[in-house]
Order: C-alpha cells, then structure tokens, then sequence
C-alpha cells in the first residue's frame, strides 16, 4: 500500500438501529497506530468498521481495501468451526486431526518470509487446539500477514498471553512495522501493551476516535493519561448469595490435597507432585505458557481424566469414590480463557450471571425473586447495570470477562479458581476486579488460586506461591512458598 488511507464522516451501520461513525481517521503506508480505551468504548467495533465488515451507510472509505482482522472474536470462532469439524459420527482421519496450522496458512510470496520471521517452521504439522495462547495468536497473524492486506488489525492481540509471549508479539509487531509497508491499527488495554515503535496514539470513546495524533505528543495528554495511570478504586460491599445457594461450612481444614501426582504427556508434567490448598490459602501460580499450570487446575476442577488415575481429594471427597461432579461444582468458582470460548450460548448479560448458581453454560431454570435481586446487585456493582437485559455476545471482550468473573462469585464459593482473570480489561476494569478478589481474601472465607503473568496483576492477600520455573531438561519444576 503506497496511498494514505483516509475515513471522513464515515458512517457505518453494525447490526440492527446500531451505527458507528469515523469523523476522520488516517493512515500513511507502514504507520502503526495505536487506538486505547475502557472497556464499552467500542473498540472492537471500530475494528470491524475499519476492516470492513460493517456496511458504509455514508461518507468516505478507502475503496477496494483488502484489510485483515485478527480478533478474539475471529479465534472463538475458528476454534468453534474447528470443534464442529471433528464433532461427527462419521469422522474421518483427517476430521479426527481437525484444523492444522499449515491449513490455515495461505501460500502467497511473501508465505516464506513470513513463516520464518514468525518461526512457526515447528507449528506447521500441530492441529490448532494443541497450541498455546502465544502460538495460536502469532499463528492468526502469520494468516492475516499472508493474504497481502492492505491495511492490518489486531484487536487486543495481547490478551491470555504470559510474559515472553507478551514480549515475543511485541517483536512480531515491530518486524511487519520494519519490513512490510502495511499500516497497522493496534487496540490495547494496557500501557506496557503499546509498542516502542508506535507513530500515532488514539483514544477511543463512546464508539468514536475522540483524538489521535503524533505519538510522543499524545502520550502526554491528559485524557490518555487518566485511562493508562487508573489505580485501584474503593469497592462496595460485596453480594452475599442467596439462603438457597449458600454452601455449608466444610468440616476440616484441607480444601484440596494432591498426593504423589504422576502426569505425562509428550513429556512429563507432574511426577510425585503433592499440592494443598487449605482455608485461607490465597496461591499466585506463575509460569510460562505450557508448563503445566492449566494441568494442575484441570485436576483440581476434575475436568482431567487423570485425576482417576491419582490421588485426588478435593472438598473432603476422594475423586473416583462415588462423588458426582455437581458435588465438587458446588464448592468451586471458576474463570478462565477456555471458559470464555466455551461459552457460546446465547443470553442476556443477566441470564449469564444467574446461570452461575446453577453451574451451568446458559440459563435453563427459572430463577427466584433472591436471585434476581443478588445478581442486579453484581452488575451495580461492577458497574453494568444498564446492560443487564443486552446479549453477553455484544458486550466487549473485557466486559465478557467481567461478567464471566461474576457469574463465578454470585454463590460465595470456598474455593476460586481464576485462570488469567484480568486479561482483556482496561485500567479501571482491572483495578475493580483486583480489588474483588482482594476484598474475597481478605474478608471472607474463601481460598483463591491466581494466575497471572501481570506482577501489577496481583491482588492483595496472597499469602503463597506456585511457580512452574524450567528445569534444564526440557522440563519444569515447580517451587512452593509461603509468603
């Protein structure tokens, strides 16, 4: 692309009576523009009017552009279409496998050049649902690069990734910054997310491009500086669940307790691996994508077929002794990245959170006058109570998240599991939910387990930590401390 890109009262219809306009926005070949803002802002919808997959109501677009996305939205949705390829009787081999990277990636001429900057050489042959949050984003990238675009989009592209994986795509974004001519439009939530290399900042608010100009003239101005220096805020007084929904008190001190773990893969993960988590236990877990953090929560939610294998007493219950699955529900909350893909039912934003007292994906019962009420309260609380009758799906990223967070919080469990809680959430989002889980800790009777690869991340109140560090022989170790 060698013509400046040019919006000017651009006005796009997005679903329905829903429309975004683009008073005026430019781009120059090779310009990596960073667009910032909270959560609602509509960020994610200015990314699919600039790529083109709304309808241009009026004003002026660049005509004939060949602009590529890559979203969260566009991940759910290949893991979902990869999902429904191998979900059939009649499978074969290749159904079986499912999407590969190699069948994702176009054969262009500049294919080779971008396989190699990326080094995805070792990622060809895996199918899609073995690669990590890093792998699977820098691989979405390689896709998009592939097609030749015109003009590049990355739509939180930082989101669920650990530290190097954080760093690792800060270097890709520099590289197609260096070597290709394609203007790049990145939407962040966080300051450390905003590359060295970037030209413009922008701000985005209330479904417009309130300001952009000159990076080093717009970092400084005070309107980007309240949303990027945010600190954490008071909260209220958190929600008690109703009588109905309220556990009883378990008898002992030992929540959960792994004895002599033994789990091996492509590569051993776990050998005589012993875990407890008792009341009042807070655990940050840390470490890099793949080490085997994801392993230790599955055990412990009991969604590994291993944990029949071992031993495992979660809540008092010996796992294979008889217990059901809803027995274990009952005491647990649950966020995580995989979560959110997996939830891909259609409700209300209300509907989701109710449907966190009855563990399940959707809302099938119908809920009594208590917990309409406590859930009403959760979305006051967080600040989304005038979403409560939209769908879950046209809510943002972030907000999906929040929502998903509380959904996971309305029974008061004794034990919270948050895999990556925060990721997704500007400022001020992340200093409400941080200070939740704080307030959690520090005032009620529930343990929490946290993984983070954010050190601003952690919450007040942890007390120990689990950290999955490399053991030199392709291996991890995993080191416990009492804080």
């Amino acid at each position: 692309m060698t013509e400046t890109l040019l919006w000017q009262d651009a006005l796009y219809q997005v679903k329905n009576d829903f429309k975004i306009r683009i008073k005026s926005f430019s781009l120059r070949p090779s310009e990596l523009c960073v667009l910032i803002g909270r959560n609602g802002c509509g960020k994610s919808t200015l990314a699919y009017a600039l790529a083109g997959r709304c309808n241009l109501l009026e004003g002026v677009a660049p005509k004939n552009l060949k602009p590529a996305l890559v979203s969260f939205e566009d991940q759910q949705k290949l893991f979902e279409d990869d999902f429904n390829f191998r979900n059939t009787d009649t499978a074969n081999e290749k159904e079986e496998l499912g999407f590969c990277v190699c069948d994702l990636i176009e054969k262009s001429e500049v294919t080779s050049q971008v396989i190699e900057a990326l080094r995805l050489q070792n990622l060809l042959s895996r199918p899609i649902r073995t690669l990590s949050g890093g792998e699977g984003r820098k691989v979405l990238i390689a896709k998009a690069l592939c097609q030749n675009p015109d003009l590049l989009i990355l739509d939180a592209p930082f989101d669920a990734l650990d530290v190097k994986s954080r760093e690792a795509l800060l270097e890709i974004i520099a590289f197609i910054h260096e070597n290709f001519k394609t203007p790049v439009v990145l939407m962040v939530n966080r300051q450390d997310e905003i590359p060295k290399c970037t030209t413009t900042l922008g701000l985005i608010e209330k479904l417009e491009i309130k300001k952009y100009g000159d990076f080093k003239s717009m970092k400084e101005d005070p309107d980007l500086k309240q949303i990027l220096d945010l600190k954490d805020e008071k909260i209220k007084t958190l929600p008690q669940a109703p009588v109905k929904f309220r556990v009883k008190d378990l008898a002992g001190e030992v929540l959960v307790d792994l004895k002599n773990i033994n789990i091996t893969y492509d590569r051993e993960i776990f050998k005589n691996f012993n875990f407890k988590v008792k009341k009042g236990d807070h655990y940050l877990i840390t470490g890099p994508n793949g080490a085997g953090k994801s392993t230790l929560l599955s055990l412990i939610t009991g969604d590994n077929p291993l944990v029949y294998a071992n031993d495992v007493t979660v809540f008092g219950m010996k796992r294979g002794s008889g217990e059901s699955i809803w027995d274990i529900k009952q005491y647990l909350g649950f966020v995580s990245s995989a979560l959110h893909l997996d939830y891909r039912v259609s409700a209300s934003v209300i509907k989701v959170i109710l449907s966190g007292f009855f563990d399940s994906i959707g809302l099938y019962q119908v809920p009594g006058d208590e917990e309409l009420k406590v859930a009403h309260e959760w979305l006051q609380l967080i600040g989304l109570d005038n979403e409560a009758t939209k769908s879950f799906k046209e809510l943002s990223f972030g907000q999906q998240r929040l929502i998903l967070i509380v959904r996971a919080l309305v029974k008061n469990p004794p034990l919270l599991i948050l895999d990556e809680p925060l990721q997704g959430l500007d400022a001020k989002a992340r200093a409400q939910v941080k200070s939740f889980i704080s307030y959690i800790m520090q005032n009620s009777n529930t343990a929490v387990l946290f993984v983070s690869h954010h050190e601003e991340d952690f919450p007040e109140g942890i007390n120990h930590t689990l950290t999955f560090v490399k053991d030199g022989k392709g291996g991890f170790e995993v080191i416990e401390k009492k804080l």
